[in-house]
């Protein structure tokens, strides 16, 4: 490093250069004198070409030709003779032209050398500062590299099969989550990969490594906290001779891209499926042309198109489009073009099979550069149900209209904060006004209703502003001053903070029905009179046999009463016998009182009570009454009454009324047929909580061609019959809720079955 050093001193320096020739050439000639002195001879030609090279060497040729100069007029004034002048003699002109020559063919190659070496020393620099500066942008471009892989996720590696040795960047070692110190083998990879893909992974590692072929392959790798990466890799195999088949590729981390693209395909998902519950397509069109750039799925199946016809399907789309809507959809869009903005409209699609759907579309339109109209975004919406929705609303509300019109029942709604009044079209001509003249209000409301109601309207409407529910009834005055009464139901309506917004309600014209339960409460009256009659009658009819049954205990009694005292009159009384006497006495007693009691009960006048009664007691009471007919004309009384029947509410006097007169109709129809006489009375449990009671007898049966006309009112067999017994016992059954009818009994008579519902209550 100090020849380079020196020369660069001298370069920059004339001086020092020229110096240098000067002072060689004197220091060469010093030195040649000196060895003259000490006998010393033919070195003075060497010394002095010495210094001429030191001085090219190192100053350069300029120097070097002074040097070569100086060094000739020195050898020729002090080393040859005659020395100390400058004459040369022929002898020795050869050797001073020699010299001359060589000192100059040494200076020349001196300078050669040097400038070469220069050159040389020049490249090397050069070269190590382009070594230097290719090794910084190579350190630069690795770091680049790494960075790239980093951000990109993307690894590098190299794989020699034959040694099995892999070669992994920075960035792979990441990915595979391996610390760097750690050297990669196969078995390292294998340990990463999913345990679904290793047989994958170990397939396409065996191939490669055996046909040395590229591959590309996408796998997952289950970190050690489980967690799942998806990674691509790609590899391209190199051969030589020398090395055999080497692999150079990459390692993508794809995890992310994976997660997107599985989001993308869920929010696509979620979008089709959206569509699909909403009925509702989404596509584009281009501008001009109307070629279509995208078509959703639902929107190929409201057309009735196979999304698998893609989108050659538009153009059939206007064969589909109901003709008559075709023209007002082109203007619309045309329009909308024109103007650059969104466009709506309704129209109908008639599918292949007839079906007609209605649509509703909206576009939007995507301008371009230079602001024209490129293309139209457009959803298209199935509002076929809802216009079917709408049509039933329309049909439902004027079939509400016809209901309410029918029923004399109108609505109305009153919204508070805005003092706001509705009333439906039924309420107005309930209240007497017209709906196209008046505006419903408070005032007009209360103005009808009768001056003696209108305090208890007040303290309603106070109760419905506390949030409760009311039912109310009033009367209203018309104009002519015709009364009507009417029934309110009302509701309130609150908000989140428990206050009254809205009231709903609605009233009832009730005066007809008002009118027809005071009809029917006298017709009830006037039917309970009819069953009186009914019963007195035949308890008329039946009087000598009730005589009979009376006078039997009577008789009975004055007996016992003339028996018992003998046995006292006697000198020692004999009172066991006394007080058996006395004891039938009472018992002859109370029959002739329960006798009388349901005597009293059947003539008795007043409003149907019912309770529990226990039916089969009731049938016993019935065949006691009527035992003396029954046995007047030999009439056998059987009975078939289920155990523990449950009890069943009813009028206890109107149940006997139907048995006496079904029991009654069974004896009249036996007392004159010539076979036997038998009375069979059943009770059991029937279907659907239900309790039956037939009555059966052996007589002359229904009369022919006539049956399906014994339960009319005023029809009779009987001469003397009136025709309201079965009628008004039909009455009675079913007021209870029951069913009567009658059928022919085998081999001969008839049968009369009653039902009554089971109701809970307490049983026998």
């Amino acid at each position: 490093m100090a020849r380079p050093k020196l020369q660069s001193q001298f370069a920059h320096s004339p001086v020092l250069r020229y110096g240098l020739a000067a002072t060689s050439s004197a220091i060469a000639l010093g030195l040649a004198l000196l060895t003259q002195r000490y006998g010393f001879h033919n070195v003075e030609v060497p010394l002095f070409l010495f210094s001429i090279a030191v001085t090219v060497w190192y100053a350069g040729i300029g120097p070097g030709i002074l040097a070569v100069v100086l060094s000739s007029l020195a050898f020729d004034y002090f080393l040859t003779e005659p020395r100390k002048s400058f004459y040369v003699t022929s002898s020795e002109l050869p050797d001073y032209v020699v010299f001359v020559l060589f000192a100059f063919l040494l200076a020349s190659f001196a300078a050669v050398r040097r400038r070469v070496e220069a050159e040389l020393l020049l490249a090397r620099d050069e070269l190590g500062i382009e070594r230097k500066r290719v090794g910084d942008a190579l350190r630069q471009n690795e770091a680049y590299l790494a960075e790239a892989q980093r951000l990109s996720h993307t690894g590098s590696f190299a794989w020699k099969p034959s040694t099995g040795v892999i070669i992994w960047s920075d960035e792979t070692f990441r990915i595979f989550q391996y610390d760097r110190a750690t050297t990669p083998t196969i078995e390292h990879i294998l340990q990463r990969v999913h345990p679904e893909d290793a047989g994958l992974v170990q397939q396409v590692i065996e191939q490669a490594a055996q046909y040395g072929n590229d591959f590309g392959h996408e796998y997952r790798l289950v970190m050690p906290d489980d967690s799942v990466k998806y990674i691509h890799v790609v590899a391209h195999a190199l051969s030589d001779e020398l090395d055999g088949i080497k692999f150079f590729g990459a390692v993508m981390d794809i995890t992310a891209a994976k997660q997107a693209e599985q989001a993308l395909r869920r929010s696509e998902s979620y979008l089709a499926e959206a569509q699909r519950l909403t009925h509702t397509g989404s596509g584009a069109w281009r501008v001009p042309g109307w070629d279509a750039l995208y078509l959703s799925d639902e929107w190929y199946r409201i057309y009735g198109f196979d999304p698998k016809d893609g989108l050659s399907a538009w153009k059939d789309r206007l064969q589909r489009m109901h003709p008559e809507d075709r023209d007002r959809v082109q203007e619309t869009k045309d329009r909308a073009i024109s103007a650059k903005s969104d466009y709506e409209v309704d129209h109908r699609i008639v599918l292949a099979d007839g079906t007609l759907k209605y649509t509703h579309t909206v576009g939007h339109p995507v301008l371009n550069a230079s602001g024209e109209v490129e293309q139209f975004v457009c959803t298209m919406m199935d509002i076929t149900e809802r216009k079917k929705a709408e049509e039933a609303l329309r049909q439902s509300e004027t079939y509400l209209a016809e209901a309410q019109r029918l029923s004399h029942t109108g609505s109305w709604a009153w919204n508070i904060g805005a003092n706001r009044l509705f009333w439906s079209v039924e309420t107005f001509k309930i209240f007497g006004f017209d709906p196209n003249t008046t505006t419903a209000t408070r005032e007009i409301f209360m103005e009808r209703v009768h001056p003696d109601d209108r305090v208890s309207i007040d303290l309603i409407e106070a109760e419905l502003y506390r949030g409760k529910d009311a039912e109310y009834n009033y009367r209203i005055v018309l104009p002519d001053g015709s009364v009507k009464y009417i029934t309110s139901v009302a509701h309130p309506t609150l908000n989140d903070s428990s206050h009254v917004i809205e009231l709903v309600g609605t009233v009832i014209d009730v005066t007809e029905h008002k009118k027809a339960e005071e009809a029917r409460e006298a017709l009830r009256q006037t039917q309970a009179d009819l069953a009186r009659v009914s019963r007195v009658t035949t308890m008329g009819e039946l009087m000598a046999s009730l005589a009979h049954e009376v006078n039997q205990p009577i008789a009975a009694t004055a007996t016992d009463a003339n028996t018992c005292l003998r046995w006292l009159a006697r000198d020692t009384p004999n009172l066991e016998e006394a007080r058996a006497a006395a004891t039938r006495i009472t018992k002859d007693v109370k029959r002739a009182a329960e006798i009388i009691s349901r005597v009293r009960q059947l003539f008795q006048k007043g409003a149907s009570q019912r309770e529990f009664v226990d039916v089969n007691e009731t049938i016993y009471e019935m065949i006691s009454l009527l035992r003396g007919e029954t046995t007047r004309y030999n009439i056998l009384v059987e009975t078939y009454l289920a155990a523990d029947l449950p009890r069943v509410i009813a009028d206890r006097v109107q149940l006997q009324q139907v048995l006496m007169n079904l029991m009654i109709n069974s004896i009249e129809a036996m007392k004159d047929v010539d076979w036997p006489h038998e009375l069979s009375i059943k009770s059991q449990a029937a279907e659907d909580s239900q309790l039956m009671v037939s009555v059966s007898d052996t007589g002359v049966g229904l009369p022919p061609q006539q049956a399906d006309q014994i339960f009319n009112p005023f029809f009779t067999t009987k001469g003397d019959g009136t025709g309201m017994g079965l009628r008004i016992s039909r009455s009675i059954i079913e007021s209870h809720g029951g069913r009567l009818w009658a059928a022919d009994n085998s081999p001969r008579g008839a049968s009369f079955h009653f039902t009554l519902p089971i109701e809970d209550g307490p049983s026998k």
